[in-house]
């Protein structure tokens, strides 16, 4: 199974490269990228849709007028076509995954890596400029913050760059970020405000 996942895996990230060369030659990766990201979204809301055009049992020229009626028009040329050879080498059930190699692509062109941060209490402005600057020096490129709010860290902080993940504890230039989070939960609590969420 895992190696099923590594092939497909590997696939769609010759895909996604390949795509990555003709939306760069066109201009419009940052557009490829919003409509890879939409599709996954519609495909998240419309699971019966993905299924029809990854099922081998529907017949192929049925998946090519869906894709046309459906998309043709609504979205670049450059996506409608790209979905209409993925249609005819029998791999549109590998749209996910492609969408997930071409963000990934994308940022390594752009020099990007997305950061995870997830926070006892929300970043105040400043925290959240120091953790980019913190990661961008670790990482050598921009990060881009994706932040969630977990009550139970009690004021850690725990990020994740790229595949490596560490906290406020064993990320030496991470202490003085976590420090200043404390102290602000210290404060609002003592404030009488609560980031608890207590079941109902």
């Amino acid at each position: 199974m895992a190696g099923g996942l590594e092939r497909q895996a590997g696939v769609a990230r010759v895909w996604s490269a390949a795509l990555a060369e003709l939306a760069a030659r066109a201009q419009s990766e940052d557009t490829l990228l919003a409509e890879l990201e939409g599709m996954v979204e519609l495909c998240d809301r419309s699971p019966e849709l993905e299924r029809l055009l990854a099922s081998p049992a529907v017949d192929d020229e049925a998946k090519r007028r869906l894709v046309e009626k459906a998309f043709r028009g609504r979205a670049s040329d450059l996506l409608v076509d790209a979905l209409q050879v993925l249609r005819r080498k029998g791999r549109l059930g590998l749209l996910r995954a492609v969408a997930r190699a071409f963000h990934e692509e994308w940022l390594r062109r752009h020099r990007r890596v997305e950061v995870h941060v997830t926070s006892a209490v929300p970043l105040t402005a400043a925290l959240r400029a120091e953790v980019g600057r913190a990661a961008a020096r670790r990482s050598g490129r921009e990060p881009i913050l994706v932040e969630k709010v977990d009550p139970k860290l009690l004021g850690g902080l725990v990020v994740a760059i790229g595949d490596e993940k560490f906290d406020g504890s064993v990320a030496r230039e991470l202490h003085r970020l976590e420090r200043s989070l404390l102290a602000r939960a210290s404060s609002e609590l003592h404030e009488g405000k609560s980031y608890f969420v207590e079941n109902p």
